[in-house]
């Protein structure tokens, strides 16, 4: 890092302090020739070059220099000063090492306004990547060094010049332990060092007892704790204690003092809050090789639920920080050669631990639910797991590949005609456990897979009994390298279709684990078994993206927006440009499909291609090849501003489809990023930010505008992890509508004279199509068909095929009748077959379809009316589709003038194609009923000040729509309503209204009062209304649920009474608007499945669906989850 010091201070008292402040700065940076360099100036009327960059090169002569500065007078023209720095000190003669890509920082010290213009030589500045801080002191004019600082960092007064870190601001609640080695080898001077850096980190945290929570554990020989989680409660006395931390020598066991932390540090006892789900971190410093094993210890911290970090000093052994640390290590292993190193490695350990317990709290639940939801549209697929298990493994790393096993069952539809799973171990010798025949249903299958015994056996052939291809996967699990020949049998596996995954552990050789996936893509490194965990999602989702089930149909516009600045290194320059074709290859694109374009970015945006330039994947891969880096400084915010025309029809855009924006950068903006990223976001574009480096995370969510869709890496090595992750959540896994999950579907078909051989195939690709938007089951959706001219004939019937294989072969050997139009007598002859004996499912509430498909007019044109509402009476919804000749006004009536039903196209081979329009209206035809038809419903409302008053009238309006999602009724939905503040509002109670008109009115009538936001006398208060006096019917066993919705921090302490209700069985639901503290909410819902955020009220509405379809499926915890159907049978084999 570079640094150049500007000051202009009036008033020696001023300058005594200012000249404290550079030495305080001075003495915390790690001054070095290939470190950082520091230069100064002083300026009045006229600059004054004090010392350059390349004039002192040790923190002593720096120092030393400081102390000579003179103090100068003359008035203050801060424009001159600036572009005097230009021109003398950022140059490679002046000391600047710009062209090698360190960082260039100035910071401007003044205390009063310019009399020249600042704005343009400041904008100069950072054109030329330079990153500028303003600081004033006294009486300085705040809008003019906003002027001269980068946006959205605020000029700085000197009495806040530490502060909380803004990574920090929303990793609010946390339990932390320091595990300090005080060993001999460290020294006095050294541990001091030690004592500032863990001071440092934990004066950035929130720290509190219903907050972040931090202890310290010292050892030498011996361990011991000084501070438990709930010795203090004052952060400042915390701070004063870690400053006179004592320092003792002795010996280096880090395994004693990793036992000791798990056993009396991370309890209830000691203050430990992992019962209520609070993240649990532990940082390791070290300077040396242990004395004793860590790799047991370190183990059993991280299987207990701990996220372990590992600094090593000097000495430290990197291969035992890795065994220390939690996966992945380029996340959690930091290493310095000197303790003086320790200072500048604070910033980047804080900002990516406090980015990770956001991440592990919040994020990671969320993303494991769009994965699952991705998964489930992976309609066929066999998967083999070979498990190593010979005398190596340990009897806790065996459990680890067990649940790593069943986190697969509990992911995919498991099921004879869906996924199958079998299960190989082997040692010497492989051995069958169970194949893909044995187990019919997810529940038998996960118990078996837990009561796997551990021993040698055999190796059983495994063979397919589908009768058809279907993708075949096999997942290798091993800590050892194989003693045979892996290339060849592995080899032959592939070229018969099988995918192979593996994953190594331990001492597994990569070279072998390469051979045996044939792709490194496919090849996955962990240190310890218990890493299996944390990177399931990862293997989980290169399975189901690379099937492309989710993405397949979803059309859409895709741009990167992509940071090409001169801080990024070539060889990271093209990972970007690798991250981008991965995206675009596992991406449906074409023509009507998925568009992709490309935008750089530096201090200005520069297009490489629009949505419009290419429709093949080939193109685009080409085009990516032959971009070049641009250089220069970050302007992100004129750059999102730029990219906005790109989605717009003009240039090729299609707003009436999905829009996508991922934006890729490595380092802070120098303008600000906020407006401009709402202005988009505003405009229905979604955009994913993902910053590595020295990227600001409190950024990366203004452009994202939530955490799910931001991702933050130390290096651009985290964009190979995002990969699949991206690929797969671009595809927007939890939209509303992606297949057709429950119906009961029958095909209406005119097979007459006018209908030709040709056109028929047509009729059946549709029908074919249909299916595929479907999941066929006998469970899920059932078909049937009926073929009509003269006479109607039922061809098949709902109940007569329980497979999509089955579905297909059916529609594929029909054959067309000929003969007249007679739609009516066939709509009358239709209805029979919706009954239960014929495979109906009207009386489970499963969703009725009749899809009529005719070319011309009805024979029987004025028999259409009568047996339409007969089956309109029946429930049966009915979707006319025209072909060619087909009349408009019978079409409509048999829809029952439902014109969003009917469906026209003038020839048959455009009806091939028409099943992307009809599927979403099918889908939101077979929506599925809410699970709670009964249900106790309470929203708690925030009226506080904060809230605008149009903001408040939206919150208004989304919760009359949301009450209007359910059926409402004091035998079926109850809802009530309190608003709160400082104190807490009654409105009404679950027995007052029973119809959603009267809950409506009474919502929108109600007034603001404004106040405090406190959240926890809120839900205590709230307690009253899940009583059988106020209208609950707790006791009689109807799901409890309540719905906070608010924009602010409590005031007060939730945890406590938001655990009390959740314990009578209440489920809670939380919506936060705005900068809210998720960590917060998430103490209140208790799971991360029932929180959810938003950034401003306009955007309530683009949540509600989201909303009430989770309210409908959730469960108190401790219920029994849904079930799914599993299948096996012996596939594959690797022998």
């Amino acid at each position: 890092h570079l640094s150049v010091l500007l000051c202009r201070i009036i008033g020696i008292d001023s300058f005594e302090e200012v000249r404290l402040f550079l030495r305080e700065v001075v003495s915390g940076l790690d001054i070095g020739p290939d470190k950082v360099r520091v230069g100064l100036a002083q300026y009045s009327d006229e600059p004054y070059q004090e010392f350059l960059l390349k004039d002192h090169f040790d923190a002593s002569s720096l120092l030393a220099a400081i102390e000579r500065l003179p103090y100068r007078t003359g008035q203050t023209e801060t424009g001159k000063a600036i572009s005097f720095l230009l021109s003398q000190y950022f140059t490679e003669e002046g000391g600047s090492r710009a062209r090698q890509r360190v960082p260039q920082i100035a910071v401007v010290i003044t205390d009063g306004d310019s009399s020249d213009d600042v704005e343009e030589p400041a904008q100069q500045l950072r054109e030329q990547g330079v990153i500028v801080f303003g600081i004033g002191v006294g009486q300085a004019n705040l809008g003019e060094l906003q002027l001269i600082a980068n946006r959205p960092a605020q000029p700085a007064a000197t009495e806040h010049w530490f502060r909380l870190s803004t990574d920090c601001r929303a990793a609010k609640v946390a339990d932390i332990v320091f595990i300090i080695d005080q060993s001999g080898s460290i020294g006095t001077a050294n541990f001091q060092l030690v004592r500032m850096f863990v001071h440092s980190i934990v004066s950035g945290l929130d720290v509190g007892q219903n907050r972040v929570r931090v202890g310290v554990v010292l050892y030498n020989d011996k361990p011991e704790a000084l501070v438990y989680l709930n010795t203090f409660r004052n952060k400042q006395n915390l701070l004063n204690f870690i400053q006179i931390l004592p320092y003792v020598g002795g010996g280096t066991k880090t395994g004693a003092a990793l036992n000791f932390t798990l056993q009396s540090v991370f309890t209830k006892e000691s203050g430990s809050r992992t019962n209520t789900g609070v993240q649990q971190v532990a940082v390791v410093i070290t300077d040396g090789e242990s004395q004793d094993r860590v790799h047991e210890a370190a183990a059993s911290l991280r299987r207990s639920g701990v996220i372990v970090y590992s600094v090593g000093v000097d000495k430290a052994n990197e291969t035992e920080l890795i065994q220390i640390a939690s996966h992945p290590p380029n996340e959690h292993v930091f290493i310095v050669k000197s303790f003086a190193e320790l200072t500048p490695l604070k910033v980047k350990l804080q900002k990516v631990l406090c980015y990770n317990i956001i991440r592990q709290a919040v994020t990671v639940a969320g993303r494991s639910s769009a994965i699952k939801e991705g998964c489930l549209q992976t309609e066929e697929a066999d998967i083999f797991f070979l498990i190593d298990h010979s005398g190596s493994i340990f009897p806790s790393d065996f459990k680890d590949m067990i649940n790593f096993i069943i986190e697969f069952i509990q992911t995919f539809r498991i099921g004879p005609q869906y996924v199958r799973m079998g299960v190989v171990k082997y040692a010497d010798l492989p051995e069958l456990e169970f194949g893909l025949e044995t187990y019919m249903d997810a529940e038998s299958l996960e118990t078996a897979v837990r009561i796997i015994q551990q021993r040698g056996g055999l190796f059983d052939k495994a063979k397919d009994s589908r009768g058809h291809k279907v993708p075949e996967y096999l997942v290798v699990i091993t800590d050892g390298k194989s003693s045979d020949k892996v290339k060849s049998p592995a080899e032959k596996l592939r070229s018969k279709g099988v995918t192979i995954y593996t994953i190594g552990v331990k001492k597994a050789d990569k070279k072998q684990l390469e051979e045996i996936s044939g792709d490194p893509k496919r090849m996955f490194f962990v240190n310890d078994f218990d890493a299996l965990n944390p990177i399931k999602d990862k293997v989980i989702t290169e399975i189901c993206s690379a099937d492309g089930e989710v993405c397949k149909d979803l059309s859409g516009d895709l741009v990167f927006l992509i940071d090409s600045s001169g801080s990024i290194y070539p060889q990271d320059y093209e990972k970007m440009k690798d991250f981008m074709k991965f995206v675009i290859s596992r991406s449906f694109i074409g023509r009507n499909e998925v568009h992709v374009g490309v935008v750089q970015f530096s201090s200005s945006p520069q297009p490489e291609f629009d949505l419009r330039s290419f429709f093949s994947k080939e193109e685009m891969l080409q085009a990516i090849d032959g971009m070049q880096q641009l250089g220069g400084g970050t302007l992100t915010g004129d750059a999102l501003t730029a990219v906005s025309q790109y989605f717009d029809s003009a240039l090729g855009g299609r707003p009436h489809l999905q829009q996508r924006l991922v934006v890729v950068t490595d380092g802070q903006a120098q303008d600000e990023v906020r407006g401009p990223a709402e202005a988009l976001r505003e405009k229905g574009v979604k955009i994913y930010a993902i910053g590595v480096v020295d990227a600001n995370t409190t950024q990366l969510l203004e452009i994202s505008g939530s955490h799910d869709r931001m991702y933050s890496g130390r290096d651009f090595d985290a964009l190979k992890d995002l990969e699949s992750l991206l690929a797969l959540q671009l595809c927007d896994p939890e939209r509303d509508c992606k297949k057709t999950e429950r119906a009961d579907i029958i095909f209406l078909v005119d097979g007459s004279t006018s209908i030709s051989l040709e056109n028929f195939k047509s009729m059946q690709k549709f029908m074919l199509s249909m299916v595929n938007q479907t999941t066929v089951g006998e469970n899920l959706t059932r078909f049937g068909v009926l073929l009509y001219s003269t006479d109607p004939k039922m061809m098949f019937k709902l109940n007569q095929f329980k497979t999509r294989q089955e579905v297909f072969k059916a529609i594929s050997g029909l054959k067309p009748p000929s003969g007249d139009t007679y739609t009516g007598k066939a709509l009358k002859f239709c209805l029979q077959f919706f009954s239960a004996e014929n495979g109906g499912r009207a009386e489970l509430q499963v969703p009725q379809i009749l899809m009529v498909i005719t070319d011309g007019d009805a024979t029987d044109r004025n028999n259409l009316v009568e047996p339409s509402e007969a089956l309109r009476s029946k429930g049966v919804n009915i979707f006319s589709i025209g072909v060619k000749g087909a009349n408009m006004t019978q079409l409509e009536i048999m829809a029952g003038q439902d014109k969003s039903k009917v469906f026209f196209v003038d020839n048959f081979a455009a009806l091939e194609g028409l099943y992307k329009n009809i599927s979403k209206e099918l889908c939101y035809s077979t929506k599925p009923v809410c699970e709670k038809q009964q249900a106790d419903l309470v929203f708690l409302v925030d009226q506080s000040g904060s809230i605008q008053p149009g903001d408040y009238d939206l919150m208004k309006n989304f919760t009359t729509e949301l009450v209007k999602s359910f059926s409402i009724g004091q035998k079926l939905v109850r809802v009530g309503l309190a608003q709160f503040s400082s104190s807490f509002q009654h409105e009404f109670y679950l027995n007052q209204f029973s119809e959603d008109t009267e809950v409506s009115e009474h919502i929108l009538e109600m007034t603001q009062t404004g106040g405090g936001t406190n959240i926890g006398l809120a839900l205590k208060s709230i307690k009253e209304y899940f009583e059988a006096s106020r209208g609950s019917r707790r006791s009689e066993g109807i799901s409890q649920n309540l719905v906070l919705i608010t924009d602010g921090e409590s005031q007060d302490d939730v945890e406590d009474p938001a655990d009390d209700l959740r314990a009578l069985g209440i489920e809670i639901f939380a919506i936060g608007i705005g900068d809210v503290h998720d960590l917060e909410l998430l103490q209140i819902t208790g799971t991360p499945q029932r929180l959810f955020t938003v950034q401003n009220f306009g955007s309530l509405e683009n949540i509600k669906q989201k909303v009430v379809d989770t309210i409908c499926k959730s469960k108190p915890s401790g219920d029994p989850s849904c079930e799914f159907k599993v299948h096996f049978n012996p596939s594959f084999v690797l022998s």
